[in-house]
């Protein structure tokens, strides 16, 4: 009897350290699930950083973009061109940042009538390329007279070339200019009634 219960509380002391052992082999097993588990969640955002790391790539200013606006821009610069060796202006030009420069010079840089003539020069590189055959430019009257002469040269070639139908100028003047091409009217307008230009006082 006394060696039967010393037997079974040895094999409850046995059992007791099997199922310890258990348990620490069921918590390193739950430890291993988990770290797996983790593993591939990290694997998967992983995952996920680098495909966002490749669109922001491809969305980035360097991307897709400076591709498209590449492709958008070399039209235009070539307009520009065009337009500044037919009006005998500085040349403009657009960058990739978008910033506007004229003979090189920032547009912040510019006079007052070289600003005129660079945004007339982009009015009607973005009409032409878009197809529109209107060209309409206000205070032209910032022109010194060679500038106002070059202006109507350029609008001349324009026209002749089919490449506008109309364009409106507006400014104020003292008199008719001398000498217009075929291409080109003048219109006085005065208290909001359009008439015959006056003649200078």
């Amino acid at each position: 009897m006394f060696d039967a219960r010393k037997q079974a509380e040895a094999l409850k002391a046995q059992r007791s350290a099997i199922v310890a052992t258990l348990d620490t082999f069921k918590a390193a097993k739950a430890a291993v699930d988990a770290a797996d588990a983790k593993t591939k969640e990290a694997a998967k955002h992983a995952a996920d950083v680098a495909a966002w790391d490749a669109l922001g790539d491809a969305l980035a200013p360097s991307g897709i973009p400076a591709e498209m606006l590449s492709e958008a821009l070399d039209p235009i610069n070539e307009r520009l061109m065009q337009s500044a060796m037919d009006a005998e202006w500085p040349r403009v030009g657009v960058e990739a940042d978008m910033s506007i420069s004229a003979d090189c010079r920032a547009y912040a840089l510019l006079s007052e009538s070289e600003k005129w003539r660079t945004n007339a020069m982009l009015a009607e590189a973005i009409g032409f390329l878009s197809g529109v055959k209107l060209l309409v430019l206000d205070r032209f009257d910032v022109l010194d007279f060679k500038g106002r002469t070059d202006l109507l040269a350029w609008l001349d070639i324009l026209a002749s070339d089919g490449e506008i139908d109309s364009a409106l100028l507006f400014g104020t003047l003292k008199a008719l200019p001398a000498q217009l091409p075929d291409t080109i009217a003048a219109h006085w307008i005065d208290n909001g009634v359009c008439g015959q230009l006056q003649e200078a006082a």
